[in-house]
Parts: C-alpha cells; structure tokens; sequence
C-alpha cells in the first residue's frame, strides 16, 4: 500500500469532498420523485405520534358517535404516551431513537419526501466520511480510506439506503462509530491507560444503536467475540460489559415501560403468521416467504452474502445451468494455480496463461460472459488478498482483519440462523445486515491494493474486468434511481410522485365552509394484531396521508366514506360530488 501518513494531504482532503460531492449528487437525484412507501409513511406518521390507522387519534377516529373530524383535531397535541403507542402499532417499537430525530427534523424541515428523506442522506454521508476516518485511524492508510470511502458513495445498497426516510442509514453510523470507539478503548487498554469517557460513550451508543434498530445487536455481539478471542487483558473484561449496561438500561426501560413492550409478541406472532404462509399449496409469495429448507435458505442467502462486496454484486443472479457454473469453478481454480506457480517462481508466462486461459474460456462460457469474467476476477482478488495477507501482515493487522470479517459476516449469519429457528426465509434480506457493508468496504479495499505493478499484465487484465464491473454497477444503480430495481426499491414498475400533497393541495384550494371532504376506506388482508384499537370494517390510512399536508389549523368537515375503496371526493355545500383522485386500487398507494 501507499502513504501510510495517518493525516490527509491537501490534496487528498480535496480528493475526499470530491467523493462526498460525488456521493451527494447520487443520493439526492430523483429523491422525491417517487412517493414514499409503506415503511416510509409509518415513519412519517410515528415521528408525528400517530399510529398508522389512527389507534392515537380517537377523537378522529375511534370515538363512539363521532363521525367526522377536522385538520386541527387530527393534529391535536399528543401525549408521549401517544407516541409510544404509534411506535408499537406501527413498527413493533423499533427504532425509537430515529423517530427522536425524524420528530425534530420535521420540524425544522417540513414533511416533504425531500425532507424526510434528506435526514437519511445526510447520515449516509457522514458514514462515508466516518468511514475515511475510521480506516485512516486503525489501518494508518490515508489512500486506502480514500478507496473505501470511494467504494461507498457508489455502493448500491448505501444510495439505496439513504434515499429512503428509514432507520437503515442512521444505525449504520451508529453502529461504525461504536465499533471505532471499541477499538479505540483496545487500543488504550493495551497501553495500560484508563479510558474512563470512551468506556462512558461506547455504553452511550450502545443504547442509541439498539434503540435505532435492534438488529444492532449483532454487532455488539462482534465485538465480544473479538473479546474472547483475542483480549486478554482483565479491565475490558470487566468494564466493556458494564458499559454496555447503560445501552441495556435505556432499551430495557423502553421494552418494559415504553413503546418496546408490544415488541416480543408482535414478532412471535409474525413469526407464526410467515411459517404458515410459508407453507400455503399454493404458496401465493413464493420467492419471499418460504419454507426454511437448506435449499431454500441457501438460495435466499447467497446473493445477501455476495452483495456484501460491491466486485461482487449481482453476480449471483447471472449463473445457471451445470455446465457454466463447472467451467466457473475450474477456470478460477486454474487461475489461482498459475498465479501460485507464479509466486513461487516468478516466471510471467504464468500470468499469460491465466489471461489466455480466461479469454478463451469467455467464448465457452454461454451466458452472461462479463459477468462470468468478473466472477473469476473475483477469486483472483480474493486470493491475492489472503496471500498477501498471510505473507506480510503483521499480527496485529491480522487481528483487525479477523475483526472485520467477523463484523463482515455474522450479522447476516445470524439471520441464516434466525431464519432456521422461525421455520421461514422471510427476514433474509440484505437491509437487516447492512450494518456489514462498511467493514467488507474495508475488505474490497484492501484486496483492491494487493493487485501489484509485480503482476503486469494480469493486472492490467484484473483492471478492465474491475471497469466493466463498474458499467454493471452503474447500471443497478441507475435502475434504483429510477425505481425500477426489485432489489433495492422492492418493485420493478416505478412509483409516480406521492400523490397526497396533490390531494391536499387542491382540497386546500376547493374547499368553502359546509363542504364536506370524502376519503375511501381501502381495506385488504388485516391481521388480529393490527385490529387492536382501529375501528373494524373500516381504514383511516387514505384520510391520514392527506391530513399529513392539510394546514394544522383546518376546520374543513372530514369523514370516511366506508363504502368507496378509492375516491377522494369533496362534497359541496349544495351536494355536487365532485371527484379530486381516484387512487385506484394499488396503483398510486405504494
């Protein structure tokens, strides 16, 4: 590697605002183009303090001869017990620390799409430049914390992240910054000093990461598996548990007393609702909710694991048949055996017969032939990076390399496991273990360093492979751009822009005192433990999403209309009709 400084150059701290500019640019292109889905819309709704169907909002909803109600009842003060209940109805009581933030972003910035999802830009950007720093702090390589924080910005998942107004970009910060102060208080320790306030903040994050997604307990499970592995000093033993007391008390006091105390049934009961779906003849959701089988798991998990690593991203959805994939294995076999024989003994003719080799076997190979060339390029990088890795490292790098494969790896093996014990392949999906992604960043990096000028050609050859990879990349991301990826946006048709500020709009423009607003009550599946404190037979959801951007004060007349499933219409004063959407059925309710 080059320029070990452990501080950044003039140049190369321009170089790192050029990365976040760069990465500024791809997060925020089309960010309210599309309307916020579902989830994005609960976490508008909670960080108001309303449930999604209106349990919070009974003088709206829910009280017994009323019929109708009005913007300013429907943004009533609500009570801190309010926002606990709209936390457990409408995300299990997950993420309250996030709901904190969004609450008080709201008010500065509005509840605009933009708005609510630049909140997640901007953590996705400071992760990026957390990450720079992190790498620059505990790898002593200024140039490879330039390269991850370059392999970020364009990472799929991270914009992908950061254009949604979730928790994911906001833990992933977290939940680096934890593991940076974890390290730090290693490395403190092993100089025999008393690091009081890191062992104070780390137990501070802590407690905001589990209560930004509890999933991030996976990480502080990493941490104590690098503990037991690898400290032998008695102070962490001691102390790294009791600071993790204070994260465990604010989460204990939020599963016990707050919003968290509907959490554990809210899950065994989905759990049981997905395992008998999952095995519904015919399985309606076949492909998301299945069987947890070795066949099925390992089908549904692969490609979370190969997309950890951005040279490595979709690949997995490109090979099929037998005879590709035995040419993919023998190939990349008889690539890392020229490149051994060409370590041993430094003759180059090795390095032409892997070029030859690959060529050739590019015009065999029947499908996807980039992708099969980047797919080999791939072993060979992953065993140039072991091989200088085993040849050169020193102990302790090695030490921090086990770290982050640990970090790298387990949280998505704990939901393999997870997957096994509810019988259901449901939870596996990429967003659950993207607090992985930065230390396999870190991996890439790496790898990406060992390619040596010693190599020439092969690594010229290794280089067109990476750029091609790029377009590939480039390509996914410009599909989650524009809404149309299945792994990213969960769709493959794009959403319109959200439809309910229109709504607003022009019931704000139309409405004259004696009308009356009519919103439909779509209903669909409802499960027994979304019924608890909502008005049976009838959905509020249509008449929530407007009044999200109706004036707080209104006194515009409003009622359901339980026998129309998808107008908006405004009933004048006189009783003309007059029609303002038509949301038609799932089209415009993303």
């Amino acid at each position: 590697m080059t320029n070990t400084s452990k501080s950044f150059s003039i140049v190369q701290l321009f170089i790192l605002i050029s990365i976040l500019s760069a990465a500024l640019v791809l997060r925020v292109i089309n960010l309210d183009k599309h309307g916020i889905f579902f989830d994005e819309k609960a976490s508008l709704l909670v960080s108001q303090g309303m449930a999604i169907e209106g349990s919070t909002q009974k003088n709206c909803f829910a009280t017994p001869g009323k019929t109708t109600f009005t913007p300013k009842e429907f943004w009533a003060e609500k009570s801190i017990q309010d926002y606990f209940e709209a936390n457990r109805r409408s995300d299990i009581g997950n993420s309250p620390a996030y709901y904190v933030v969004l609450h008080q972003w709201t008010k500065l910035f509005g509840l605009s799409d933009f708005s609510i999802r630049f909140l997640s830009v901007v953590w996705g950007l400071a992760t990026i430049l957390l990450l720079a720093f992190f790498v620059k702090e505990h790898f002593k390589q200024t140039t490879l914390a330039l390269i991850c924080a370059a392999l970020m910005a364009i990472e799929p998942f991270f914009i992908a992240t950061s254009q949604q107004a979730r928790n994911y970009s906001m833990s992933f910060f977290f939940t680096l910054l934890a593991t940076h102060i974890f390290l730090k208080i290693i490395q403190r320790e092993e100089k025999g000093a008393s690091p009081v306030k890191l062992y104070l903040f780390y137990g501070l994050l802590s407690g905001i990461c589990l209560l930004s997604h509890f999933l991030t307990a996976t990480v502080f499970i990493a941490h104590g598996l690098y503990v037991l592995i690898y400290v032998r000093r008695l102070k962490p033993w001691l102390f790294l548990p009791l600071s993790l007391l204070i994260g465990f008390a604010f989460f204990g006091y939020w599963i016990t007393y707050g919003g968290g105390d509907y959490t554990f049934r809210t899950l065994a009961y989905q759990a049981k609702v997905y395992y008998q779906e999952a095995r519904l003849v015919p399985n309606p959701h076949a492909g998301t909710i299945d069987p947890a089988t070795p066949k099925n798991v390992f089908k549904k998990a692969l490609p979370i694991f190969t997309d950890l690593f951005i040279i490595s991203n979709g690949l997995t959805s490109k090979f099929v048949g037998f005879k590709n994939i035995l040419i993919a294995i023998l190939i990349a076999g008889f690539s890392i055996f020229s490149i051994r024989k060409f370590n041993l003994n430094g003759d180059k003719k090795w390095l032409w017969i892997v070029i030859i080799a690959n060529i050739v076997s590019f015009f065999v190979y029947t499908i996807a032939k980039f992708q099969y060339l980047e797919l080999i390029n791939c072993f060979i990088i992953a065993y140039l990076f072991f091989y200088n890795l085993n040849s050169k490292t020193e102990e302790y790098s090695k030490q921090l390399l086990v770290f982050l494969a640990i970090l790298g790896f387990f949280p998505s093996i704990f939901l393999v496991l997870v997957s096994f014990k509810n019988g259901h392949t449901f939870g596996l999906t990429q967003r659950y273990s993207g607090f992985s992604f930065p230390y396999t960043i870190i991996f890439v990096g790496i790898a990406l360093s060992q390619v040596k000028w010693r190599l020439k050609p092969l690594n010229i050859f290794i280089g067109v492979v990476l750029l091609s990879h790029l377009f590939f990349v480039g390509q996914t991301i410009k599909d989650l751009l524009n809404d149309v990826s299945i792994k990213y946006n969960y769709r493959v048709v794009a959403r319109d822009k959200n439809p309910y500020p229109v709504i607003a709009k022009s019931l704000e423009e139309r409405y004259q005192t004696g009308d009356t607003i009519l919103y439909p009550s779509f209903i669909e599946t409802v499960y027994v433990a979304d019924t608890i404190g909502k008005v049976e037979g009838q959905s509020n959801a249509d008449a929530q999403y407007v009044n999200m951007y109706l004036p707080k004060d209104a006194e515009y007349i409003q009622r359901i209309n339980t026998k129309e499933r998808n107008k908006i219409i405004l009933k004048k004063k006189d009783g003309r009709l007059i029609e303002i959407f038509d949301l038609k059925e799932k089209t415009y309710r993303y």
